[in-house]
């Protein structure tokens, strides 16, 4: 009996700590993207388009911060392509028997997520708006 419970005591430690090192990937995983989304829409909405970009780089790194656990520092990165910009985040969670419980490759439990916005001018479509509207109203 003795052998039996030392195997389910190692196994469900084994199981507990797996599903702790899951929560993290998912957790990093969402404030990832939320915060990749969150840079990008705030540089999608300057009023000029050529500021996108130098906005977005100067602030990526204070979005990001320091609220991940378990993970190595957070890359990013910006995209512009027309009328769109693209913002990519990347980090890895640090799992300490990397080699035996990898997910999709060698390269560990790596975390990578893109987000995207248009770029518009608020102004512009506040002042279009209220121009129709004040057509219709008079």
């Amino acid at each position: 009996m003795t052998v039996e419970a030392s195997f389910i005591i190692s196994w469900t430690l084994f199981v507990f700590v797996f599903l702790i090192y899951l929560s993290f990937y998912s957790y990093d995983k969402c404030v990832l993207f939320q915060d990749a989304y969150t840079v990008c829409f705030r540089g999608s909405i300057q009023k000029n388009e050529d500021n996108v970009v130098p906005y977005i780089n100067a602030h990526i790194q204070e979005q990001f911060g320091r609220k991940y656990f378990g993970t190595g520092e957070v890359h990013g990165s910006v995209d512009k392509n027309g009328h769109v910009t693209d913002v990519t985040g990347e980090c890895q969670v640090k799992v300490p028997i990397r080699s035996l419980f990898t997910m999709y490759d060698k390269s560990g439990w790596k975390i990578r997520t893109r987000a995207r916005a248009q770029i518009v001018n608020p102004t512009h479509i506040i002042r279009k708006s209220r121009w129709v509207g004040n057509m219709f109203t008079e």
